[in-house]
């Protein structure tokens, strides 16, 4: 069972099953158990070969690519950090570069956002301080960054709940957290035209697989929900795999 298997007629459609799978792999493996099932699962998705996009929802990957970032060893440093100093924190790190792969014009100064979990932003703020000075803000209004800005400036403020984790390391930002917080986070949205919303949304769905379900139950923690699939139903091309 270590060979990948053709599964067109999966392909065809928007979105399959685990019971819609389980079928087109019973047709190649006959008598195949449950637990036999499990494993291909697996590795059907550790090869990439098809991609979850929501709860109990599928597709076969073809041309989309699963999203992964090269964070800067600024970040990937300050990570570490946390990780050593605060070994049982809840954190997620998004780099302001990230959003160039889907942007019109270009952000030339990056800033590195550490979202952590609630009450412990103080403390976060010292380590960092100490280490980094004046180029770390804590919770900064829009007016205050921007009077501060600067190459990689780094800004705590409190990690939403429900906010999805990374997909390869708890603390990455994927595409899913992403396209929700810059709908809902003022600075983030401080630093490019919202004009270029539906060229971020269109082109991080043309490229990537997109967990839905992750997205919109994330989106509904921040009360975004409807302005997002509004804003995707009415100034994109794209069809929703999920409705």
């Amino acid at each position: 069972m270590g060979n990948p298997i053709q599964l067109e007629q999966l392909a065809k459609k928007r979105y399959f099953n685990r019971t819609e799978l389980f079928s087109e792999l019973e047709s190649v493996y006959p008598g195949i158990t449950e637990a036999n099932f499990k494993v291909k699962l697996q590795e059907m998705l550790r090869n990439h070969q098809i991609a979850r996009v929501g709860r109990n929802a599928y597709c076969v990957c073809d041309n989309l690519r699963i999203y992964s970032h090269e964070y800067s060893g600024l970040a990937n440093g300050i990570a570490g950090m946390i990780e050593e100093n605060h070994k049982y924190l809840d954190f997620r790190v998004f780099e302001l570069i990230q959003l160039n792969e889907f942007l019109n014009h270009q952000i030339a100064h990056n800033t590195i956002f550490i979202a952590v979990e609630s009450g412990l932003e103080d403390f976060i703020f010292d380590d960092l301080k100490e280490k980094y000075g004046r180029q770390v803000l804590l919770h900064p209004s829009v007016e205050l960054y921007h009077q501060y800005l600067m190459d990689d400036m780094i800004v705590i403020y409190k990690l939403c709940s429900e906010a999805p984790k990374g997909k390869q390391v708890f603390w990455h930002t994927d595409l899913e957290k992403m396209l929700v917080d810059i709908v809902n986070d003022k600075i983030i949205k401080s630093t490019f035209s919202e004009s270029e919303y539906p060229q971020i949304f269109e082109s991080v769905f043309d490229r990537y697989v997109i967990d839905e379900s992750q997205m919109f139950r994330y989106a509904r923690r921040r009360t975004s929900d409807k302005k997002i699939k509004e804003l995707i139903k009415q100034e994109t091309k794209i069809e929703l795999r999920l409705g």
